[in-house]
């Protein structure tokens, strides 16, 4: 299992850094980036409303690439991937059920799958939070329930399993990913080049 995180790790860490950069500066074509929309508006779904917003994926983006950096240099692993799985859940929805198509379902099930498999190889860091009665004196020693039990009787278990799968989504996405940016540098397109062209109102 330890073996598996290790993998996972810089492996989710290398992804969330390419799409964080990506946003700043373009590297993959059928992504969004701040530079496509000099000259369009955004398209009009959920990502777009995100982007008109002025401040929505600037935040997004952010959390990404410092995600990113972090998994990478396993700096506050723990942290950042909790404080990343709000947008690992909105990716999700979003490539899988308004996306829709292969990649979409691929990269939208991916992050998950990589976020929840790297959470639950954590999950005794989470323990102080997960205590159904806080402490406020001392945390680590909170006795009673806490929920950090019942959820490794259900996620031990399943851990192998998502572990590989995890493994599995990751480098079917990173490999993806890598030839989107070969392409994009063989060829370099803006967004508009892929989705309809929505002029600025």
């Amino acid at each position: 299992m330890a073996k598996m995180a290790r993998i996972a790790r810089p492996l989710m860490g290398i992804i969330y850094l390419l799409n964080g950069i990506n946003w700043w500066f373009k590297i993959i074509t059928p992504y969004p980036s701040m530079s496509d929309f000099r000259h369009m508006a955004p398209p009009p779904d959920v990502v777009g409303a995100m982007i008109s917003n002025g401040v929505m994926f600037h935040m997004v983006k952010g959390l990404e690439l410092l995600t990113g950096i972090a998994l990478l240099a396993n700096v506050m692993t723990p942290l950042m991937l909790v404080a990343v799985m709000p947008v690992t859940i909105s990716v999700f929805i979003v490539d899988v059920f308004f996306v829709a198509h292969l990649r979409g379902i691929v990269m939208g099930c991916g992050s998950l799958v990589l976020n929840l498999f790297l959470l639950s190889v954590y999950i005794e860091h989470y323990r102080p939070m997960l205590a159904v009665r806080g402490m406020t004196d001392d945390p680590l020693s909170a006795q009673g329930v806490n929920v950090t039990d019942g959820l490794k009787a259900v996620i031990l278990p399943l851990r192998p399993a998502l572990g590989v799968l995890a493994l599995g989504l990751g480098f079917v996405m990173l490999g993806w990913m890598l030839v989107m940016i070969g392409q994009y540098i063989a060829h370099p397109m803006p967004l508009s080049a892929v989705i309809p062209h929505h002029p600025q109102s």
